[in-house]
């Protein structure tokens, strides 16, 4: 008789977690941590880290070229926007690279960003052609 009295205790406890889930939980939501080191397989990589900043690594060959930037993700926006900006060298100095964002899985997403000073610069759509699917590397 104890048992039944204590299962039918915690009901009230369990309708009230899944009656609140929708509001506080993840389900139907688009936020994926970002941090970590994601590469697309054809010689790029970035590597985000938790305070903004992140490095971005391109192979030429043997070579592997290495800037550093920091990076605004935002993942309440639909697509999820990921700008990187403070490029101190190269073609991007001074400009910002405004993104779009859309996880496939837990360890994948595809992104295609626009460089440009502001955020009318940012892709509406992913192109077929720019866009790069990026994995997470363990």
């Amino acid at each position: 008789m104890q048992q039944n009295s204590t299962r039918f205790r915690a009901a009230p406890a369990t309708l009230l977690f899944w009656a609140l889930l929708p509001l506080f939980g993840c389900g139907g939501d688009t936020c994926q941590p970002i941090q970590g080191r994601w590469s697309n397989k054809e010689g790029q990589a970035f590597e985000f880290k938790e305070n903004g900043k992140a490095l971005w690594f391109v192979h030429f060959g043997s070579q592997v070229d290495t800037l550093t930037m920091q990076y605004r993700y935002n993942c309440k926006k639909q697509p999820p926007e990921l700008d990187l900006s403070g490029f101190t060298s190269g073609p991007l100095t001074g400009k910002t690279l405004f993104g779009i964002l859309e996880w496939n899985s837990d360890t994948s997403f595809r992104f295609d960003a626009e460089a440009g000073y502001g955020p009318e610069s940012r892709p509406a759509t992913f192109d077929s052609d720019q866009t790069q699917k990026f994995f997470m590397e363990k």
